[in-house]
């Protein structure tokens, strides 16, 4: 019974922090990728209004600094994580942040420090998918 127990608690501890690709987020998340430049400081905190709109959205958000900071429990393999720079961030010299729909296509990427929240809310609220869930929701005439 201990055994099982231990089995158990393995894992759901391991699954706690699961190593993922983006395919496997795909029709769940509208994803944030966040790669600051090396010299950049980091992002400025989030107040509950900001966190609040992010939740809203549906959006999960992987900042790529010294060390991985998401909104979420999910992390990435190394190889993964370079794969996504190269992809996505590749020759950003003073950082970029990529949005990514539930589609998993891109749908805004910016070189810049500093996120334009309202212009990444307003990209996200204009998305049909995303105008569906406002109307059933009733924020949406």
């Amino acid at each position: 019974m201990k055994t099982l127990f231990s089995s158990c608690l393995l894992m759901c501890v391991t699954g706690f922090f699961s190593e993922i690709t983006l395919d496997e987020l795909r029709w769940k998340n509208r994803i944030l990728l966040v790669f600051p430049a090396a010299t950049s400081q980091p992002l400025e905190p989030m107040n509950e209004q900001l966190i609040a709109e992010i939740e809203e959205r549906d959006m999960i958000y992987f900042i790529f600094g010294d060390s991985l900071i998401s909104n979420s429990d999910y992390t990435f393999k190394a190889a993964y994580t370079e794969q996504l720079h190269e992809r996505y961030a590749k020759n950003a010299k003073n950082g970029c942040y990529v949005l990514l729909g539930k589609d998993g296509g891109s749908k805004l990427r910016r070189e810049q420090e500093q996120i334009n929240w309202e212009e990444l809310f307003g990209t996200i609220d204009a998305m049909p998918m995303r105008r569906r869930e406002m109307r059933e929701d009733g924020n949406l005439r």
